[in-house]
């Protein structure tokens, strides 16, 4: 996970922009609070937040890979590059340990995951997967993805088989090699974009939640909750759906689909997202409350929009939800949205 932006599927969507939530004013207190200590602090928050992003999203994937379709893997980590840094931020990161160019490096470990299982400790820089090196880049260049990217994809392509990958890794200046055998999971990724608006969205293939909107989830099932409902468009293929229903969402975005499509997708999308919380362990009672809390807190949500229900609205479906999944597993003991 590192941190990009994307235009996709949203949690709170705003009519124009297709994304809701900016322009509210809402800063995280912490987050605030690291702004006015400096890049340092800034970083440090931000590497703590990713850190619980890719925690919450390990659980649901690998607790949910039977939904899913065709399972992907997940490797139980975060990673990050000195490139893809501006010229505020870049010497701090440097700072904390060997990174350089475009070299991934791990910025969080999930406990208790692939990544931990292997040894590996926030600030290993990956040399090479398979014999295979990674390419440096350019140092000191300007800020670019690019270079991470392809990095990222070839490390992606040796880790999504069922056998180990064999990384060499810079730890501290000294040279050595872990072996990382990544779990099956939903074949999807999830990321942490800088941003002070109030926002998730899907694209398909990933999950894109901004740092207000995650350090605005109190705890780990409000953040669940979000990035459950990201994931489940994504299970259900919305995006596709809506792109074949109406092509020129592709110039006017979500005002360009049926306000009617839209809320059927919501709909199921907050549904399957309890019942993907529920099987990760999650506590789903915290649905209701939070999205009560978010409306008061966020007016592009308090209101019914284009296809999406009024924050009050929804938080009284997800009770219908909650109430289900409680009978389900009294009856049954399984839980399963389809």
């Amino acid at each position: 996970m590192a941190r990009r932006h994307a235009l996709t599927v949203c949690l709170a969507a705003a009519l124009v922009a297709g994304c809701g939530g900016g322009g509210d004013g809402l800063n995280v207190p912490h987050a605030a609070s690291a702004e006015a200590q400096g890049p340092a602090a800034r970083y440090a928050a931000l590497q703590a937040l990713d850190a619980r992003v890719a925690t919450v999203f390990h659980r649901l994937v690998t607790a949910n890979v039977d939904l899913c379709g065709a399972p992907g893997r997940s490797s139980g980590w975060s990673l990050h590059a000195a490139n893809q840094y501006g010229a505020e931020m870049r010497p701090v990161v440097a700072a904390t340990g060997d990174l350089k160019g475009d070299l991934p490096a791990v910025l969080a470990v999930v406990p208790g995951g692939p990544a931990a299982r292997a040894g590996l400790e926030v600030g290993d820089v990956i040399l090479s997967v398979d014999g295979t090196a990674l390419s440096i880049g350019a140092i000191d260049a300007a800020e670019s993805w690019d270079g991470v990217a392809r990095n990222l994809a070839a490390m992606d392509a040796a880790l999504a088989d069922d056998g180990p990958a064999m990384l060499e890794i810079s730890r501290g200046g000294a040279v050595r090699t872990v072996r990382l055998t990544a779990d099956p999971a939903c074949p999807h990724s999830v990321q942490l974009d800088v941003s002070d608006e109030l926002n998730a969205r899907a694209n398909g293939t990933g999950v894109f939640i901004s740092t207000a909107l995650a350090g605005f989830a109190a705890n780990d099932d409000e953040l669940a909750l979000i990035l459950a409902h990201e994931l489940a468009h994504n299970i259900l293929k919305h995006r596709e759906r809506f792109d074949r229903e109406a092509p020129a969402r592709r110039v006017f975005g979500n005002l360009a689909v049926a306000p009617s499509s839209l809320a059927a997708a919501e709909r199921d999308a907050d549904r399957w997202g309890l019942y993907l919380m529920a099987r990760a362990g999650f506590d789903v009672d915290v649905a209701a409350p939070f999205w009560r809390r978010f409306g008061a807190a966020n007016w592009r949500v308090r209101w019914a929009q284009w296809g999406h229900p009024s924050a009050e609205v929804r938080a009284r479906q997800l009770e219908a939800v909650s109430a289900e999944i409680a009978d389900a597993r009294a009856r049954t003991g399984r839980i399963d949205p389809r």
